[in-house]
C-alpha cells in the first residue's frame, strides 16, 4: 500500500519536473485556489475519500504562503472504516523553495475535524438504541508538495500530508491519524 503510494508520488513528481524544464519564468502569484480529489490511508487497510479545496495568499516577493484547506468526507472503505463523518478544516503556513514555475513546498496547518465514529457508540438508556456522537476535535497536519505553474492562470499540483488527532466523544477515543495524497488543478492570480 505505502509502496504503491510512493511510486505514484514519484511518477507525478518526475512528470512535473519534466514539464518544468520547458519554462523557467518567475511566478509571483499572490492568490491561489484549487479543487481536487484526495485519498487517505489509515491502519488496517482502510482508505478514506475526500474532495479537497484550498485558498492561499502569498504576500508579494516572499516565499511564505498562508493557506486554508478543507476536506469534505465522501466515503471510507476497507477492513475497518472508523468514521461515517470526517470533514476537516486547516489553516497554516507553507514555505516555498522557489519562485520559478516549478515550486516544491513544505508546511504545517493546525485545524479542526468534524467527525462521527462508525465503530463505537453509546446505548441510549431511554430508547435502547446505539447512538454515535458527532464532535469537533483539534487536528494538525504536516504537508509537502510540488506545484507546476503554467504561463496563464492554471497550475497542477500533487501534495502529501500526515494528519494527526483524536476523535473524542462519549465513547472510546479514536485516532484520526492518516496519510493523505491530493492531486489536481488550480487557478493563480
Amino acid at each position: 500500500m505505502v509502496r504503491n503510494m510512493v511510486q505514484i508520488v514519484l511518477i507525478l513528481s518526475l512528470f512535473l519536473v519534466g514539464l518544468s524544464a520547458f519554462t523557467q519564468t518567475d511566478i509571483n502569484s499572490r492568490i491561489k485556489t484549487s479543487a481536487s480529489y484526495a485519498v487517505g490511508w489509515q491502519t488496517e487497510a482502510t482508505k478514506e475519500y475526500f474532495v479537497h479545496g484550498s485558498f492561499g495568499f502569498r504576500p508579494k516577493e516572499t516565499k511564505i504562503e498562508l493557506r486554508g484547506d478543507g476536506f469534505y468526507f465522501l466515503n471510507a472503505k476497507g477492513n475497518r472504516p472508523r468514521f461515517s463523518v470526517n470533514h476537516q478544516l486547516f489553516a497554516g503556513a507553507f514555505y516555498r523553495f522557489s519562485n520559478k514555475n516549478f515550486q516544491p513546498y513544505l508546511g504545517f496547518q493546525p485545524g479542526i475535524a468534524f467527525s462521527q465514529s462508525s465503530e463505537y457508540g453509546v446505548q441510549n438508556s431511554e430508547t435502547g438504541e446505539l447512538e454515535f456522537e458527532t464532535t469537533i476535535n483539534p487536528v494538525g497536519s504536516f504537508a509537502g508538495g510540488l506545484e507546476l505553474f503554467g504561463k496563464e492562470i492554471f497550475y497542477a499540483f500533487v501534495e502529501a500530508r500526515y494528519i494527526f488527532g483524536k476523535h473524542t466523544s462519549h465513547s472510546y477515543p479514536i485516532y484520526l491519524d492518516e496519510f493523505r495524497l491530493s492531486f489536481g488543478l488550480g487557478f493563480h492570480f
